[in-house]
């Protein structure tokens, strides 16, 4: 399986003495050689209420990513195109650089060309709040992508890296579809089935379906159903969006080691292979490995 989003880095930045082999993080080093997850995405996220420097903090996290994650392991292996994901061997695990909100970069595409020849392999153009790109799903819903934000999908196409749509507006959304080569949505849920800010409507999602473009379905709880979530809510997003048409876009995106609770059943990284297992009650092998893996490698 693969797992397009999380936020271990951001919790080795906050907490200089933790070691990826701490296993009070949903996703530790034993844990994910105990779980079916082979690539994991970790994103670069530097928490906008920080009084220290966006950009200097992003460059800290992925020298954490190095230093604490690929460099003391050898199992795990940095990867950032298809042909190296498919090279693994069924022992080691890939691990994939992206960014989450591009507030890190100010008004400067030098930065973003600097995060993109880093390695970084999609690039979320928002967080939660508005910056010199676009608005967000939370603030200014209907400001599109800036004249910065147009130039900035251009530069990211460059690049072949994804423009990953979580967190964007909808007007944004309607932008990057138009402009990008490569969108996806890393972690977000249907908004038909919830009513959450962060999930997607029907309209867009057709969209990103019709490109065959990657959507992250997301184990958060508090974007997934009201309350008691378990996996069987999840998979009403996901029956939602294999029946609009989501067959060859449907990934998953957790979001572990960024949320407060999780879902009942998906405690960790580890406890993916119940979902794993609900998937093949419902959906045929083909269906199930397009969803694990296929659709979320497919133009990487």
């Amino acid at each position: 399986m693969i797992d397009m989003h999380c936020d271990v880095l951001m919790k080795l930045w906050e907490e200089p003495h933790k070691s990826f082999s701490d296993d009070d993080l949903h996703i530790s080093y034993n844990k994910w050689l105990n779980s079916p997850v082979q690539v994991q995405y970790f994103a670069i996220f530097v928490p906008p209420e920080t009084s220290q420097d966006y950009f200097q903090s992003a460059l800290e996290m992925i020298d954490l990513f190095h230093e604490k994650i690929i460099k003391p392991y050898p199992g795990i292996k940095w990867v950032q195109t298809k042909e190296e994901v498919e090279a693994l061997s069924p022992h080691e695990k890939g691990a994939v650089l992206t960014l989450e909100g591009c507030h890190v970069i100010g008004e400067d595409l030098m930065k973003l060309r600097t995060l993109l020849r880093l390695g970084v392999r999609a690039v979320g153009l928002t967080w939660n709040n508005v910056n010199a790109l676009s608005g967000t799903c939370v603030e200014d819903e209907e400001l599109g992508l800036t004249t910065l934000g147009k130039a900035a999908v251009k530069t990211i196409n460059e690049y072949n890296a994804f423009v990953d749509c979580s967190h964007l507006s909808p007007a944004g959304i309607d932008d990057v579809l138009e402009l990008a080569d490569r969108p996806m949505i890393s972690h977000s849920n249907a908004k038909a089935i919830y009513q959450h800010e962060r999930n997607i409507s029907d309209q867009q999602l057709k969209q990103f379906f019709e490109q065959k473009a990657p959507v992250g379905i997301t184990f958060v709880p508090y974007f997934t159903a009201k309350d008691g979530v378990n996996i069987e809510d999840l998979l009403n997003h996901i029956n939602h969006m294999y029946e609009l048409g989501g067959r060859d876009s449907i990934s998953f995106g957790s979001d572990f080691d960024g949320m407060s609770e999780t879902i009942q059943g998906l405690e960790d990284i580890e406890a993916v292979r119940n979902l794993y297992h609900k998937l093949a009650h419902h959906y045929s092998s083909d269906d199930v490995y397009r969803m694990r893996y296929d659709n979320a490698v497919r133009f990487l």
